[in-house]
């Protein structure tokens, strides 16, 4: 009985053992460019569901739009990550770790994985803007 349970236990961690970071490096500034650039990206939170939608431009430019706020940022690599730098916040940078998943994006606030992932599926909807944005 021991035996079994070992034997499932391990069989349950080898998922976990290929999703290692070295198996799994994250997106330098010209992959994630070419993943997002041009396109709207939905913003979902494992535990909040759907939180915000943002619009990628040319020049490392984005819109960031979720009920309280529409900004307009930029986003660099620093090291392994993707910062974004947000006019509302210019001195204070959000960075992420980002993985692509094939369709869609998964990225660990600092690059930590012990935090609950985001992850970036593209949108049904087109470009957004923040003209006549009211908030809610």
């Amino acid at each position: 009985m021991r035996l079994g349970l070992a034997l499932l236990a391990f069989a349950l961690a080898l998922p976990a053992a290929a999703e290692t970071p070295a198996n799994d490096p994250p997106l330098s500034a010209k992959a994630f460019d070419a993943l997002t650039r041009g396109k709207t990206m939905d913003t979902h939170d494992a535990e909040l569901g759907l939180y915000g939608v943002e619009t990628f431009l040319s020049g490392q430019r984005v819109i960031w739009r979720d009920s309280d706020r529409c900004i307009h940022g930029t986003w660099e690599q620093v090291g392994a990550q993707i910062c974004f730098q947000y006019e509302d916040k210019p001195d204070d940078p959000v960075c992420w770790s980002y993985h692509d998943r094939g369709g869609w994006i998964m990225g660990w606030f600092q690059g930590d994985r012990t935090t609950v992932p985001i992850m970036l599926y593209p949108s049904k909807d087109g470009p957004i803007g923040c003209e006549g944005f009211l908030g809610v």
